[in-house]
């Protein structure tokens, strides 16, 4: 059989991936936006997700202490389940009490003698940060994937903090889920995302020799250092990309569509010929999965989560003329089989 010929010998993909992000709540969304740093007008937070896991709440009537700390308990809901959790604050005990009051997510470090030093803390966040820093593992506090959007105004000025101000789906889900899972909460993340271009150019693939040329301007015109993409057609398929890669129960556009030449937000892929689109998103830091019922949790075998990243990669080519870029099984073939 003769050898298979490609239409080039060089390849190029995106590479969306997951940079800049913040987890909080609603009611979070004012006072973070006036003083947060974490996004700038360079690094705008333009998606955002709409995300739903277990309620945590505090034992009121547990309170373990000794000289240097308090011993508390928490309670993770699953319908009509608690699983109880305990956890520790290093604190100077004689000076402080442990104060909450309900719903009991909330919880204050008094001071005895100085209420200027008082402390407040959202249990659900120093939950977070005690599993991030020691590592736990705690599958029943990942975070359901229900919406992926986008904010992106006329001058690119506009971010996801804005947009969701007053966002009739997110509160739709706040309004349903209270009826459905009044065992869960929901959660909101912020996230910015960078680009790496991929290229690939391979002595093994056979193309036509009046191809050459084409390919050579396609392969300079893709590597000569500038972004080829608009802020606005990068923030589209960005959105698109990771909809198709969670399809998450509230989205309905790109659930099917994506990608597809005759969609405008994000042509450009197609008049640069890309070959595909990947995004990645690296939740390590926080201990926590982003998942959906299509893009489930890894579990090795022991029950363990192992690195917490999901991606989606989808081609704008077919195997017909052009070679998959991340899929390099054509290499291993000789050339009669």
């Amino acid at each position: 059989m003769d050898k298979k010929t490609f239409k080039y010998a060089s390849e190029f993909a995106v590479l969306m991936y997951l940079d800049t992000y913040q987890i909080l709540q609603q009611t979070e969304l004012e006072i973070y936006g006036k003083t947060q740093t974490a996004f700038t007008e360079n690094n705008p937070c333009n998606i955002y997700f709409i995300l739903r896991r277990p309620k945590v709440t505090l034992d009121p009537k547990y309170c373990i202490k000794d000289k240097n700390s308090f011993e508390l308990r928490y309670f993770i809901h699953e319908q009509d389940k608690k699983h109880e959790r305990k956890f520790r604050t290093k604190i100077n005990t004689e000076k402080y009490d442990f104060y909450t009051e309900y719903p009991y997510n909330y919880f204050g470090l008094i001071n005895k003698n100085n209420p200027n030093l008082n402390r407040y803390y959202k249990l659900a966040v120093i939950v977070d940060t005690i599993h991030g820093k020691s590592n736990t593992v705690e599958p029943l506090l990942d975070l359901e994937v229900l919406y992926i959007g986008q904010a992106f105004g006329e001058d690119g000025k506009r971010t996801a903090i804005d947009r969701l101000a007053s966002h009739s789906t997110l509160q739709m889900i706040y309004s349903e889920a209270m009826q459905r899972n009044p065992d869960s909460e929901i959660w909101i993340l912020l996230a910015s995302f960078k680009q790496k271009n991929i290229s690939t150019m391979n002595g093994f693939i056979s193309m036509p020799e009046e191809n050459e040329k084409d390919d050579f301007a396609r392969w300079m015109n893709f590597n000569n250092g500038e972004n080829p993409f608009t802020e606005k057609q990068k923030i589209n398929f960005t959105e698109a990309a990771l909809i198709r890669t969670f399809l998450p129960q509230y989205n309905k556009e790109f659930k099917d569509t994506f990608p597809n030449p005759a969609h405008s937000s994000y042509s450009e892929c197609y008049s640069l010929d890309i070959n595909a689109i990947v995004v990645e998103l690296d939740m390590t830091e926080t201990r926590r999965w982003l998942y959906s019922d299509l893009k489930p949790r890894e579990i090795n075998e022991k029950g363990l989560s192992i690195p917490y990243y999901q991606y989606g990669k989808f081609y704008f080519v077919n195997d017909e003329d052009r070679y998959k870029i991340f899929n390099h099984e054509y290499l291993g073939k000789k050339d009669n089989e």
